[in-house]
């Protein structure tokens, strides 16, 4: 196993996790705008 080998690895790594963070955040931002809507909806 080379350096150059583990650096790729880890790289992947790192985006992957960004990719799992945006979802992620996206979702509840997605889930928060939806309740408001609905706390707006409720309120008239």
């Amino acid at each position: 196993m080379s350096k150059n080998e583990i650096s790729e690895q880890d790289r992947r790594r790192k985006k992957a996790l960004i990719v799992f963070q945006v979802l992620l955040y996206s979702y509840l931002l997605g889930l928060f705008l939806f309740q408001l809507h609905l706390y707006s909806l409720s309120d008239w």
